[in-house]
């Protein structure tokens, strides 16, 4: 996964402008760096951002729905409690964010890299994922559930009390991640790749007493 050439961007403090003027003239928002934006009660669908660069944003009470997010980094953001349903991001990095609580439900995340990252609490329930690695990131007691992964990299992540009932997760290599309390069904433990002592953990799933 490599973020095409973001150089010479436009640099930005107000995102919801540029969202209605992209509005009103039916365009894009290309080649835009949103920096040092603060903002609350966003409540947008169907935005197009593509070539931007979104850092040290803050969102507060947002919704941007059904939007595409193409060729985007997002760098020490926090979109905690926001919702992006039925997006799409492609192509993307999120380095050093937040987005606890947010829901990026029956999303396509495809070409992404999440690092360093708290998506606590947040929902990833119904997705289409591929070519995907998160690594060094904290999604515990988050949901995904459901949800279709292919070619998805997990590496030393904080999986705690996280759901992933009814995503099969056959061929996934959680050994450096936490997986304590993880939710699962036995279908989707089939094939998972785990070291020995996940390996005790997830024997409680299928009732069986290690002595």
């Amino acid at each position: 996964m490599s973020i095409n050439n973001l150089t010479n961007l436009e640099e930005l403090e107000n995102i919801s402008q540029i969202i209605k003027k992209s509005k009103i003239q039916e365009l894009d928002i290309k080649g835009k760096c949103f920096f040092n934006c603060n903002e609350k009660d966003i409540n947008e669908e169907k935005l197009e951002f593509v070539n931007c660069k979104f850092q040290n944003c803050k969102l507060e009470n947002t919704q941007i729905l059904y939007s595409n997010f193409s060729n985007i980094i997002f760098e020490n953001c926090d979109f905690s409690n926001c919702n992006f349903n039925n997006s799409s991001f492609i192509n993307a990095e999120f380095i050093n964010c937040r987005l606890i609580g947010s829901n990026l439900s029956e999303s396509v995340i495809m070409n992404v890299k999440i690092e360093e990252s708290n998506l606590s609490y947040a929902n990833l329930s119904n997705c289409k994922m591929k070519d995907v690695e998160i690594n060094n990131s904290n999604l515990e007691v988050c949901s995904m559930n459901e949800s279709n992964l292919s070619k998805v990299r997990f590496i030393k992540n904080n999986f705690k009390e996280a759901q992933f009932f009814k995503t099969n997760l056959n061929k996934m290599d959680v050994t450096s991640c936490n997986i304590e309390g993880i939710v699962l069904d036995i279908n989707g433990l089939k094939g998972m790749i785990v070291n020995e002592f996940q390996a005790m953990e997830l024997s409680k799933l299928l009732g069986i007493i290690i002595k």
